[in-house]
């Protein structure tokens, strides 16, 4: 039978997919310099010729990944910014994201952190990544979301710039001192109520946090 078109992309998108995975596990695991091509296809089930089809080089999946993890981090912030509900409850969604962002994707911030040791903006801008532009996004997203918080009254009168710090800094904190671990020392509970402390607001009505 004649594989339709349809069929086939999508067979293409998969395998694209699991190369991604198996690059995000491999990087993070061995990191970024001393992981092979070889190890990559391995990984993911596949021949070197085949991984070849989908991208040309290590670098070039080092590139897709980290695209892939910016782009995740960029759809939770806009997602709990479209929220609907009040700013409580974007700040809930926002919260809930980041948690399941690194459940999915945990071995991203990890790759991340590494590079930043080994070259830092100067090599994430060679790659093709403008991380001080990044940051800006995320920043304002945040800084909106809490603005509509602050003015419903649900968390701390700062400076929003300022709780953006406070929010991206405990993130931070777990990833630069348990890796991808995090999501499974911590329960997400336990992430979700620290966060809220830090930002002046109570817990849910109704028990249900």
């Amino acid at each position: 039978m004649v594989r339709s078109k349809q069929a086939g992309e999508q067979m293409r998108a998969e395998s694209r997919q699991k190369l991604l995975s198996a690059a995000r596990q491999v990087f993070a695991g061995q990191g970024y310099f001393n992981s092979k091509i070889s190890d990559i296809a391995q990984a993911a089930g596949m021949s070197q010729g085949n991984l070849y089809w989908y991208f040309p080089s290590k670098e070039a999946l080092l590139q897709a990944v980290l695209d892939q993890g910016f782009a995740g981090i960029e759809a939770v912030l806009v997602e709990a910014r479209q929220y609907s509900g009040n700013g409580r409850a974007r700040i809930d969604h926002l919260i809930e994201g980041f948690v399941e962002f690194g459940r999915q994707q945990g071995e991203f911030t990890t790759i991340f952190l590494s590079l930043l040791g080994h070259g830092g903006v100067p090599l994430l801008s060679r790659l093709g990544f403008d991380t001080l532009e990044i940051g800006k996004h995320y920043h304002q997203h945040l800084s909106a979301i809490f603005s509509e918080a602050q003015a419903e009254g649900a968390i701390l009168d700062l400076d929003p710039d300022l709780l953006v710090v406070f929010f991206f800094s405990f993130f931070n904190g777990l990833w630069m001192t348990y890796n991808r671990d995090w999501t499974d020392l911590v329960p997400p509970e336990a992430i979700h109520q620290a966060i809220l402390r830090l930002l002046g607001s109570g817990p849910a009505q109704g028990g249900d946090r």
